[in-house]
């Protein structure tokens, strides 16, 4: 694990302490803003771990992160291409 990533773990682990078990997403979204990592990798990796901590909460995963085909579609030149 990266230095960052642990480094925004113990951050959200921080700013999440007084919010009690049954709050809202909202609510812990509202605790996030603003206080994380503002540049360059830090800040990707502060929005990653923001995202999944919400998830695991409930939100749900914003679009763009869920694949753009299923799994049924098939692509036979992508096969080719790797081996």
């Amino acid at each position: 694990m990266s230095r960052w990533r642990s480094l925004a773990r113990q951050r959200i682990a921080e700013l999440v302490a007084d919010l009690p078990a049954d709050a809202t997403v909202a609510d812990r979204r509202r605790a996030l803003r603003g206080n994380g990592f503002t540049c360059g990798w830090a800040k990707k990796v502060w929005h990653q771990e923001c995202s999944a901590y919400l998830a695991r909460h409930g939100a749900k995963p914003r679009a763009g992160t869920t694949p753009l085909f299923p799994d049924h579609v098939h692509f036979p030149f992508r096969e080719s291409a790797n081996g």
